[in-house]
């Protein structure tokens, strides 16, 4: 949980992404703990987003042309 806090406080979406999608790393592991599905696959589910988006944000900064000054 501490870890998703830390994640709300990043101004910059690269690195609010990663820190959530560690934070719902641990929460799967929670989960498993507790034995608990939901917690389980809201975490799958949230890494999925976050890893979709850095894999798109870092095609994005590969594509961009660089600019000269």
């Amino acid at each position: 949980m501490g870890t998703g806090f830390f994640a709300a406080t990043k101004k910059e979406m690269g690195s609010f992404r990663v820190w959530h999608l560690v934070s719902s790393f641990f929460y799967i592991i929670y989960g498993l703990f507790l034995k608990s599905g939901p917690l389980i696959i809201a975490g799958v589910v949230f890494c999925i987003i976050h890893v979709y988006h850095l894999y798109k944000m870092k095609g994005n900064q590969i594509n961009k042309p660089q600019k000269t000054q």
